[in-house]
């Protein structure tokens, strides 16, 4: 698994005591490195945590304006996110956080002390002889989601931030998508860092001769064991948002943020998901560039587009380049990234097509689809009191897809699920952001968990994936400071859990992950809804108990799901089933109703 992330944070310190104590950096003889100067040390703050650091230099004389690398992986021993940043002029200072690799202290997995150690590392790069004074942060996922917690700290010398593929609310986000424990991911990454950290001891020791850190990285493996640190262990223990979930979701901080941001999210995020806590949505919409698409965790550096907005962005707040970029569209839509050679895992991606919005949020007009008896889709909310629910079995399992160990996305189980299909569209539809699936169920159990699959029916004959939702049914309660007609936000405290009565219906309002889709002229939409199943690497501990769920579809009881319409400006052509980035076809085994589907909202 390549580098990932989640959520975290370190010592509970303020900005303002993170000072270092004078001239005590550790700082080794420069080594030449392909044209460029390496240097290396540890950085002590005052509660004796030691970060251990690298730095860069770029050829030719300095000052030089600064990049920072600030993860839990080996960024304090090798950035290489930023090593191909020193040939574009940039020094680049790689930092671990506290307790990870070779930093002494303790790991604590995003929260404010990560922020206040890593506001003081982005002072300590600004002050330094080789520094202009003016600092960015590069990096996404883990050093992503750093940057939210340090930049809320306001060091002294932050010009603008990166913070991409990032996990803001780490409950809602990737721990309980919907209240449902994903044991998938989470733990598959924290499981990671012991190779992680031994290799960033190894690198240490070959780059820089330094034998202390091998000591420091075995320690810090054998206290991410103690279950006061073990991220596997809370996340078994803690079922519901609580206060351990607030004190390491980054959204909670975010409005703090006072520098140019650039973001970037993939909508089927095979790792950290798409959500991100909607973090872009609470910085100054003057300061906030986004750019969004299809695929998985790893555009920043497999797209060529993407690398040059970013490019382009820190030329301008961290070099202080006239080119323009702060008059550029706050918000880029790269629709149907497809690999340039389908089928090598090392391929570039292009967009077919590129949109762009003026800012944040993307002004979208809900468009409300009403599932009817037998299986369609339709605009026209149902009128008649009766009307025959759907029955499916629970559990059967459901299809993986974007599963890296299974090929393409099969066939569903036909008594597990039930699908409701328009008919084909007369003209194109194009969406962009949350959805919300609002679902009339019933259940001969007291509890069960839903999974709502979004998907593209084409008139070719085959059915292209797009997006998922989920939702623990005894956790349906809102937040309603936050829920919108488009967005269900979950409460999901454990007072505000409530059983279902066996063979009662009751309202569900599942959240549908943000994407962007055009479903063309001529396809169908696709709302299938079934028992949680893989999606990327993602595994749900879905309830075992089997039972018989049911969907209401009268006018009492009107199931139906919202999606937010935009128009914007697309590629004509289907996108290629082969080649499209995390959106894979099969083919469609179900009719798809007579008659003129729905049309563009007026």
């Amino acid at each position: 698994m390549r580098k990932v992330s989640f959520v975290r944070g370190a010592l509970a310190v303020t900005l303002t005591a993170v000072v270092f104590a004078a001239a005590s950096v550790a700082c080794a003889a420069p080594a030449a490195e392909g044209g460029s100067t390496r240097e290396w040390g540890y950085l002590p703050l005052p509660d004796g945590t030691r970060m251990r650091y690298s730095v860069l230099l770029p050829a030719g004389a300095g000052p030089h304006p600064v990049l920072v690398e600030y993860d839990g992986y080996s960024a304090g021993s090798d950035p290489d996110i930023g090593r191909r940043w020193t040939s574009r002029g940039y020094a680049v200072v790689g930092v671990n956080v506290p307790g990870t690799g070779c930093s002494t202290g303790d790991d604590r997995i995003f929260d404010d002390t990560v922020g206040a150690a890593g506001a003081a590392a982005v002072e300590w790069a600004a002050r330094q002889p080789w520094s202009t004074g003016r600092v960015g942060m590069i990096g996404y996922s883990y050093s992503g989601y750093n940057q939210l917690w340090t930049a809320a700290q306001h060091p002294n010398g932050l010009a603008a931030i990166t913070p991409s593929k990032n996990v803001a609310d780490p409950y809602r986000d990737v721990g309980y998508p919907g209240g449902i424990q994903n044991v998938g991911f989470p733990a598959g990454w924290w499981n990671e860092f012991p190779a992680i950290w031994t290799r960033a001891a190894e690198m240490a020791a070959a780059l820089d001769g330094d034998a202390e850190c091998a000591a420091i990285a075995e320690q810090n493996i054998a206290k991410a064991r103690r279950p006061d640190f073990d991220l596997e262990q809370w996340l078994n223990t803690d079922h519901f948002y609580g206060r351990r979930y607030a004190e390491k979701s980054a959204y909670l901080r975010v409005p703090a943020i006072d520098v140019p941001a650039f973001g970037t999210q993939s909508w089927q995020d095979e790792q950290v998901g798409t959500r991100a806590g909607y973090y872009e949505e609470l910085i100054n919409p003057d300061t906030m560039w986004l750019a969004s698409s299809n695929g998985d965790h790893h555009t920043d550096i497999t797209s060529a587009d993407i690398d040059s907005m970013l490019q382009r962005f820190l030329a301008h707040f961290v070099k202080g380049e006239g080119n323009g970029f702060e008059r550029e569209p706050r918000v880029r839509l790269l629709q149907e990234m497809r690999a340039v050679r389908p089928g090598d895992p090392e391929s570039s991606i292009e967009p077919a097509s590129i949109a762009t919005f003026d800012r944040l949020p993307v002004k979208v007009a809900p468009m409300r689809l009403w599932l009817r008896e037998g299986g369609v889709l339709s605009d026209v909310r149902p009128d008649e009191l009766t009307g025959a629910p759907a029955d499916y079995r629970y559990p059967v399992d459901g299809p993986a897809v974007n599963d890296p160990d299974t090929e393409g996305w099969q066939p569903s189980a036909s008594d597990g699920q039930l699908t409701f299909t328009t008919a084909a569209l007369p003209a194109d539809l194009s969406f962009y952001g949350a959805g919300s699936a609002d679902l009339w169920l019933s259940s001969t159990a007291t509890d069960t968990d839903v999974q709502v699959t979004v998907s593209e029916v084409r008139p070719d004959g085959t059915e292209m994936f797009v997006q998922r939702g989920w939702l623990r049914a005894s956790l349906r309660s809102l937040d309603r400071s936050r829920t919108t007609e488009l967005r269900p936000w979950g409460d999901f405290t454990e007072p505000s859990a409530q059983p279902l009565v066996a063979g009662q219906p009751a309202l569900l309002r599942i959240e549908i992950n943000k994407f962007a889709h055009v479903f063309r002229a001529g396809s169908s939409i696709r709302i299938t809804i079934d028992a949680p199943s893989r999606t990327g690497y993602w595994v749900f501990d879905k309830l075992p108990t089997p039972a018989t769920n049911t969907i209401w579809t009268d006018a009492l009881r009107p199931s139906s799901v919202a999606l937010g319409y935009v128009p914007y400006p697309h590629a004509q052509a289907l996108p290629d089933c082969a080649s499209t980035v995390r959106q894979p076809c099969r083919a469609n085994r179900h009719a798809v109703p007579s008659g003129i589907g729905p049309r563009p909202p007026m």
